[in-house]
């Protein structure tokens, strides 16, 4: 059983806040409070929703859900636009719990034990800074589902995590205390997506730990924010946020190394989705830059075996018919 803490004024201190940052999910953004609000807990939980100065009706949907649980949501509507990685950075800025937990408007959560069965983990081991668990994704324009985190470890480090990012978004728990949410690094107020950034901030304190079980639905959707943005784009984002980890990074030298993999992956990526000779060296020296020796030989086109092929097919075909766990 935990005990609720209480501030001066005898307000009750949540164990965990919860961050759920939305700009025009009216479609979406009940599923995703309603997984929220409907966890079973024996400790206080906070959803402060950072609507972003939506166009369309998600505000009022974010009002009728307050009225409903007004002890647990807090409704922050932003005055103007603030963009996706700033109101990231104003809902982390306002949590009080000793754990934080992230659920995109799009996304949610249909395990009701899922934060208990987070947070009495990292009760009972102090070292563990984050955990997370499997998410079942869902591509929404065919239908099709699929698991995350096939062949994940249970047990990780920051080094693991600097040779790729395995962390879903909607899954993570970080121990909210071990980083001061108030100063964090100016150049994560222009990444395009922080999610990365936060995973390795919080990696650098502890441990990382996995629960196989999957406990919440990560929606791919055509008007998500991931699919507006071109490949190559994306690739220089992913590219550039590393560039600037690694300065964080630099007293622990397997994590360096292993952001060096996973940079060398992703310029040979660029390299090969490049148009033309200068920006083909154009890749090369931003390589001899990070120190990093590209890989000779061409990218592999992601072609598999036609048996392989076959079974993938079918499994998809089958997924379709396999209904959505409900929040």
């Amino acid at each position: 059983m935990f005990f609720m803490n209480k501030d001066n004024n005898g307000v009750v201190t949540p164990m965990v806040s919860v961050v759920m940052i939305a700009y025009n999910m009216e479609k979406y953004i009940s599923t995703a409070i309603k997984g929220v609000v409907t966890q079973k807990t024996d400790f206080p939980v906070e959803l402060i929703v950072m609507d972003d100065n939506s166009t369309d009706s998600t505000p009022q949907i974010i009002e009728r859900w307050q009225r409903k649980y007004p002890g647990i949501i807090v409704n922050v509507r932003n005055p103007k636009n603030l963009g996706l990685q700033r109101n990231y950075l104003e809902g982390f800025a306002r949590c009080r719990g000793k754990y934080m937990a992230i659920c995109d408007a799009d996304d949610y959560w249909f395990n009701k034990k899922k934060l208990l069965r987070q947070v009495r983990y990292m009760e009972s081991h102090p070292e563990c800074s984050i955990t997370f668990h499997r998410m079942v994704n869902y591509y929404e324009a065919s239908g099709e589902k699929s698991l995350s985190n096939g062949g994940q470890k249970v047990d990780t480090t920051l080094a693991d995590l600097c040779r790729s990012n395995y962390i879903t978004n909607s899954s993570v728990l970080y121990r909210r205390e071990k980083v001061d949410l108030k100063k964090l690094p100016d150049w994560i107020k222009s990444d395009r997506s922080p999610d990365y950034a936060m995973h390795v901030l919080y990696g650098r304190t502890g441990n990382i730990h996995f629960f196989r079980r999957p406990m919440g639905v990560y929606r791919k959707s055509a008007g998500s924010s991931w699919s507006l943005t071109k490949e190559a784009e994306r690739l220089r984002m992913s590219l550039a946020v590393r560039q600037r980890l690694m300065e964080t990074i630099k007293d622990n030298e397997e994590a360096v190394r292993g952001m060096k993999i996973s940079s060398a992956n992703i310029l040979r990526r660029m390299m090969a989705l490049a148009e033309d000779e200068e920006e083909r060296k154009r890749i090369v020296d931003m390589a001899k830059e990070m120190e990093i020796i590209l890989p000779e030989g061409k990218a592999s086109s992601g072609e598999k075996g036609g048996g392989k092929s076959l079974l993938t097919s079918v499994r998809r075909v089958v997924s379709r018919l396999i209904p959505l766990p409900e929040p």
